[in-house]
């Protein structure tokens, strides 16, 4: 109880803490929405990247050292989804881990060896036991967000249009807290929520299999989970083009965020 009020304490201390020049510097060079955000979202914007830059404990690994322009590059991104709703689900993410380049992971299993025992391949696995690389991983239950550098846009990293690795991963920590409200609301037409995503899911894994480029990358048709996250991306980086050509899935993420992106591009 006691660690609660501090925490609270010392968020309230960083948030009338002036803006580290330094910091407004990096977001200057390298977050392109630093341009475009409404002067009303902007403030709130920057006091929410204090907090989460402070409140997180970061790590890097594979000798990557986080520095102060990770951690407010990282923290610019993850922020920014939550500029439309309350900010309790800071307190979700506590641990950002910061990989340089892309890493392997093995595969879930049962044996303390690495190895399901459950599957008759199981030998294959004493060969095989890696998947492909991984660009990140967000751990709901333990607040743990896995990233990696390389594939987080600034100036220096040319990513492919659309995407970005920390909107990604923290769209999972996100949808689970949306679930319950997004239950009870529906579209303009009337159609609840969760049947507009599922036509729209559809459409995506039907363009996927009928190998058709979309406006999303092709990941998106894996799961119903990984195109909301796919689709975060685009809402935020692409949104002048996702409002034109998937409006149906832009009103519905709008709905989730509580902003409306499109209309920074014109800024």
């Amino acid at each position: 109880m006691f660690g609660w009020f501090k925490a609270r304490r010392r968020r309230r201390r960083w948030l009338v803490e002036p803006f580290p020049a330094t910091w407004e510097a990096v977001l200057r060079r390298h977050v392109k929405q630093t341009s475009r955000l409404p002067q009303e979202l902007a403030e709130k914007w920057r006091h929410r990247i204090q907090v989460f830059v402070r409140a997180t404990t970061w790590e890097g690994c594979r000798d990557f050292v986080v520095t102060d322009e990770v951690k407010v590059i990282i923290a610019s991104y993850a922020t920014l989804l939550v500029l439309g709703l309350d900010d309790e689900w800071l307190e979700r993410v506590w641990h950002v881990l910061v990989h340089p380049t892309p890493y392997r992971g093995r595969r879930a299993s049962i044996g303390v060896d690495g190895v399901d025992y459950s599957h008759g391949d199981w030998m294959q696995q004493l060969d095989d036991d890696f998947e492909d690389e991984h660009l990140g991983e967000a751990c709901v239950e333990s607040g743990t967000v896995i990233l990696v550098w390389s594939e987080v846009p600034t100036a220096e990293h040319i990513t492919p249009g659309g995407q970005n690795v920390v909107l990604h991963e923290l769209a999972h920590v996100l949808l689970d807290l949306f679930a319950d409200r997004l239950r009870g609301e529906r579209t303009k037409t009337g159609e609840p929520w969760f049947a507009a995503f599922d036509a729209e899911f559809e459409r995506q894994v039907v363009a996927s299999d009928r190998g058709r480029r979309t406006l999303l990358d092709e990941y998106a048709a894996e799961s119903p989970e990984e195109f909301f996250c796919v689709a975060t991306e685009c809402f935020l980086e692409r949104p002048d083009r996702m409002s034109s050509l998937m409006p149906t899935m832009y009103e519905l993420l709008k709905v989730c965020y509580g902003i409306d992106p499109a209309t920074w591009v014109s800024r």
